[in-house]
């Protein structure tokens, strides 16, 4: 299993633009799941344009499979005095594979302050055995095996008595040092499968199809344990909407975000 330092250290300059071969330690399928393709457009702008200040927000479009060789291109469309935004265009040798946008903007007074978000009421990291995926040696190779989860509230998956399609899972990734913060959270906030398939009648295939997440506290690290919760609103011909958020062990929310998920079962 190589870890998301090793990854990203070989990140290499390719023109305009950074490549990497997609690793199959990382992937979901024949693709890399969707938070290892938003954290490696993450690292091009962090590589490519230097410091632009606080991530606020990101859009991810996934278009392709991200498999093989990749380049990640990163263009700024424009920066102001206090903020900045950024396209980012994923290949493959096949053709497009993903495009996201990123909103970086300075931190400003002012006399708006307010916080709705509160973590739910649950049995902190250490105070559960219940593994929400199937850990060790047991499982075949991919990302999930990059991070350790403790299912704390709702489903698991393919639980058709379960009241509502959601859970809220204690979630840390096993080898976080010398990875950048925001790309270590891009990566643990997208590790969990759709909520929607707690309502799965077996397993069957998923592909997410957009991503936004907007990022309310700035990390300074990525180790411990973070609460990941996601639960599907709405499912019907084939597309789940899905709600998610993510807090630290002090209850602080980190980031929330939507995504629409491709179903087939």
């Amino acid at each position: 299993m190589k870890s998301l330092r090793s990854i990203v250290e070989t990140f290499a300059a390719d023109g305009g633009a950074f490549a990497i071969d997609a690793d199959e330690d990382w992937a979901q399928g024949r693709t890399l799941y969707g938070g290892m393709t938003a954290a490696l457009a993450y690292e091009a702008v962090r590589r490519g344009l230097g410091d632009l200040g606080p991530l606020r927000s990101a859009q991810f479009t996934f278009i392709g499979p991200a498999a093989g060789r990749l380049r990640f291109t990163p263009t700024l469309l424009r920066k102001g005095r206090s903020s900045a935004l950024v396209g980012v265009e994923c290949a493959s040798e096949e053709g497009a594979a993903a495009r996201a946008t990123f909103v970086f903007a300075a931190a400003r007074e002012s006399k708006v302050a307010h916080d709705y978000l509160a973590m739910p009421k649950v049995a902190a990291p250490n105070d559960t055995a219940m593994s929400f995926r199937k850990e060790g040696g047991e499982t075949r190779r991919g990302f999930w095996n990059n991070f350790e989860t403790r299912l704390v509230a709702g489903g698991r998956l393919f639980d058709l008595d379960a009241p509502r399609p959601q859970f809220s899972v204690w979630t840390r990734m096993l080898e976080p040092d010398g990875v950048d913060p925001i790309t270590g959270m891009l990566a643990i906030a997208d590790c969990l499968p759709p909520a929607a398939m707690v309502h799965f009648p077996q397993p069957a295939p998923i592909s997410t199809v957009t991503w936004t997440v907007d990022v309310t506290r700035q990390l300074t690290t990525v180790a411990g344990w973070y609460l990941l919760h996601a639960t599907s609103d709405h499912s019907a011909d084939g597309y789940s909407m899905q709600s998610m958020a993510m807090w630290n062990e002090a209850g602080e929310v980190l980031a929330v975000g939507r995504q629409a998920v491709a179903i087939f079962a």
